[in-house]
This record gives structure tokens, sequence and C-alpha cells, in this order.
């Protein structure tokens, strides 16, 4: 299984982008940071960009990369 970084800009004023953040959940992303998600897929990373993209709008960006092995993340508290 593949871990992916999603990273997005939404450039779209005025919309909510609910069916985005719906599929990112449904698919089992984990926020890390506001607009960027972790994910673990069988799918590449391409298939993953197309699969999301095709619920952005024109204005809006989004980059997916696989992740190597050594990944750590966290806030300090």
């Amino acid at each position: 299984m593949r871990k992916c970084l999603i990273s997005f800009i939404l450039e779209s004023p005025g919309l909510d982008h609910v069916a985005f953040f719906d599929a990112l959940t449904t698919a089992g992303a984990e926020m890390i940071m506001p607009s960027h998600w972790v994910i673990q897929s069988e799918q590449s990373a391409a298939e993953l960009r197309d699969h999301f993209a095709a619920l952005l709008s024109p204005n809006d960006q989004l980059l997916v990369a696989e992740l190597g092995q050594d990944i750590a993340w966290g806030r300090k508290d």
C-alpha cells in the first residue's frame, strides 16, 4: 500500500468543496494540516490526482505525491 501526500489550494471563492472533503474522508485520508492530508491507497499518485481533481474547480490547485517510508508529522504541545 502506498502513502501519499495530498496538498491543495482552493482558489474558488464562495464554494465550500463539500464533495472534495467528503471524498478525502471516505477514502480514509487523514488531515495533518489544514490543506495537507495523508492517505494510504493501492492507487498511484496520478490515479488519486485524477479522482480528487474531478471534484475541484478550475482555479483550484492539487498536488498528490507518493511518500517514502520515513514519515513524521506532529505539533509542538
